[in-house]
């Protein structure tokens, strides 16, 4: 697998930071499984582990590549986990204070 540093996008707003699986971590994991989101509330630290993708090729940690506290979940994952197999607009994990 290549470096992970490269599986995550980070997208920073006005008040919170998103962060998603990017097109390459898509094609090196293949289709998406499942996901175990970070808890609302909980705060991270980067490089940490906040969760885990199951997917067609792998499982990865999901290294968090921000510190912040969890202010939302995409919570349509929990049903829907190939939706991180789309745009970057529907294939993101949550979203830090910033």
């Amino acid at each position: 697998m290549s470096d992970k540093e490269n599986y995550f996008w980070v997208k920073k707003g006005q008040h919170t930071t998103r962060i998603g699986l990017t097109k390459e971590a898509q094609a090196a994991l293949g289709d998406v499984k499942y996901v175990e989101l970070p808890d609302l509330n909980s705060e991270i630290k980067k490089g940490e582990s906040s969760g885990e993708i199951e997917a067609q090729k792998a499982v990865v940690e999901l290294e968090s590549p921000v510190d912040g506290k969890i202010v939302k979940v995409n919570d349509k994952l929990n049903d829907n986990p190939e939706l991180l197999n789309g745009s970057q607009k529907d294939a993101w994990f949550f979203e830090v204070n910033n």
